[in-house]
């Protein structure tokens, strides 16, 4: 059976690497599925001619769900295991959990604008961003919503590696804020 991880990390326990590491996961997932919507609304043939096929379903909601779930365990559970690193272990104050994992939403937001400026450069001029190697086909949707995932992956991992720094930096600040003796209580007012 696992050993309690308080006997390794003092002040830690499994719960909270789970909740880390599955809650990032999960967070990765949500973002990618949201993604999807669009994306395979854009060009529906970018998942079901260009990606594997899923037989379960031809739904598009459906589809981009289940390709978001596959697109995202390798990075998002990479992510969870680092974000759980930097904000919460060795020697400096820990983050919460619930901090941790609600504040992935800066990391969606940041790939989202840069995916999406992207993907606006390529609909107004109608010619790929990245490399012609790139991309499976020349048609329009296809240019648009490959440039979106090129981006999105590569400013993910960019900015995967920022908030880990920036998390890990941050800790450092947490016992100033902490060890404040908190203010007065107020008078009730009239």
């Amino acid at each position: 059976m696992l050993q309690s991880l308080r006997n390794v990390v003092p002040g830690e326990s499994w719960g909270s690497f789970f909740a880390v590491f599955l809650g990032a996961w999960l967070a990765v997932w949500f973002y990618a599925a949201v993604h999807n919507q669009y994306l395979i609304r854009i060009a529906p043939e970018h998942f079901t001619i260009w990606h594997y096929r899923i037989t379960l379903t031809q739904n598009h909601t459906l589809l981009g769900i289940l390709y978001a779930g596959g697109a995202s365990i390798t990075p998002g559970g990479l992510f969870g295991l680092l974000l759980y690193i930097a904000g919460r272990l060795f020697d400096r104050p820990r983050h919460s959990v619930r901090r941790l994992i609600c504040s992935t939403v800066w990391v969606w937001l940041a790939v989202e604008a840069c995916a999406l400026l992207t993907g606006l450069t390529v609909w107004q001029t109608g010619k790929p961003f990245y490399p012609d190697r790139l991309y499976p086909a020349k048609s329009l949707g296809l240019l648009i919503t490959q440039t979106i995932q090129i981006t999105a992956y590569g400013s993910g991992a960019v900015f995967s590696v920022v908030f880990l720094f920036w998390t890990w930096h941050s800790r450092k600040y947490l016992t100033k804020r902490c060890s404040q003796p908190p203010s007065a209580p107020r008078p009730p007012s009239l």
